[in-house]
């Protein structure tokens, strides 16, 4: 390691668009147990340190809490024996994360339809064109037109 490029906690933080205090944060929270220490005790940063603190990222983004994070760090610390579980938990997460990306699209679906809606309600001058008689109820044939819109 003596001859590896380090990197400072500032350097780090640029690097992966953090801050220094959430990095201090998750090194308190015991997610960057190998972190080494100079002689001043200033953190000392390895690129392997880098690609554990991106892993956190990338479990954070996932919906992983730090507790959960804190455990799959430690699986990997403790070697071969945790293969299964690792692989495991991963899919998991997996899992949740697609659940969350298919709501996300449904809701941008929804999003898009409520411009087009919108969009052409102004163009037209009125929202009665897409409207049931004189109530607030959205004709069928407004979610066809705009289906047929989405096909061609």
């Amino acid at each position: 390691m003596d001859n590896e490029v380090t990197y400072s906690i500032g350097e780090v933080a640029a690097r992966l668009g953090l801050t220094v205090q959430a990095i201090r944060y998750y090194d308190a929270e015991g997610l960057l147990p190998l972190l080494k220490r100079d002689s001043g005790g200033r953190r000392v940063f390895y690129e392997d340190d880098v690609r554990t603190l991106q892993m956190i990222l990338d479990l954070r983004d996932a919906g992983v809490s730090i507790k959960d994070s804190a455990t799959f760090e430690g699986w990997r610390l403790a070697g071969d024996q945790t293969l299964q579980a690792r692989a495991d938990f991963l899919t998991a997460h997996e899992r949740e994360l697609q659940d969350r990306i298919d709501s996300l699209k449904a809701s941008m679906a929804h999003l898009h339809f409520k411009q087009w809606y919108y969009q052409t309600a102004l163009a037209a001058g009125t929202e009665r064109i897409h409207l049931v008689g004189d109530s607030m109820e959205i004709s069928q044939q407004t979610f066809e037109q705009y289906e047929r819109l989405q096909r061609d």
